[in-house]
């Protein structure tokens, strides 16, 4: 049954690292890559492109979902569509902006995830990144409770501990998706 796992949460709350340890342990998922209009960090599975780059693709219709936030635009390329006729699972890192669109566009076949951490673990992982001074960590902070607190119906994965154990929650939950 073809599934579309929607990763979502506050930047640095790990689903880069989350999506690459799927990729690792469940070669059967398929991770898709986001276009984005800045460089891809090591961890993350993106393709960068200039801003003109995403609006000639956008234009073209390469895009099945794409959205603005923090100044950049992200996409997501029409290949998760094929690859959801073929009935895969299909894992994205998704944005809470472009979920009513994601709701519209793949239905029942949209499984979203919120990726959660506590907030001091979370303050300390995007201070360690050293890109937002700490006014701007704490906007992001307050920006993932209310995020939290906007989807009190999505599933949840508390991604304070390991990889492996965020995994196996991440695995129950495509697995309770898909029997029912």
């Amino acid at each position: 049954m073809a599934r579309l796992v929607y990763l979502m949460g506050a930047s640095g709350v790990g689903k880069d690292t989350l999506l690459g340890e799927a990729r690792r342990r469940h070669r059967e998922w398929l991770v898709a890559h986001r276009y984005v209009t800045r460089e891809s960090g090591a961890s993350e599975n993106s393709v960068a492109l200039t801003f003109d780059e995403f609006t000639v693709r956008q234009r073209a219709g390469l895009f099945c979902l794409s959205w603005e936030a923090h100044g950049l635009c992200y996409g997501l390329g029409i290949e998760l569509e094929a690859w959801l006729d073929r009935q895969a699972t299909v894992l994205v890192n998704g944005s809470r902006r472009a979920l009513p669109d994601a709701q519209r566009r793949f239905g029942e076949v949209l499984l979203p995830i919120l990726v959660t951490a506590p907030d001091a673990l979370l303050r300390q992982r995007l201070l360690a990144r050293g890109r937002e001074t700490p006014e701007a960590v704490e906007a992001r902070l307050a920006r993932h409770r209310q995020l939290a607190a906007d989807l009190p119906e999505v599933a949840r994965i508390d991604n304070a501990g390991t990889p492996q154990a965020s995994l196996e929650t991440l695995a129950r939950l495509v697995g309770a998706r898909c029997v029912s």
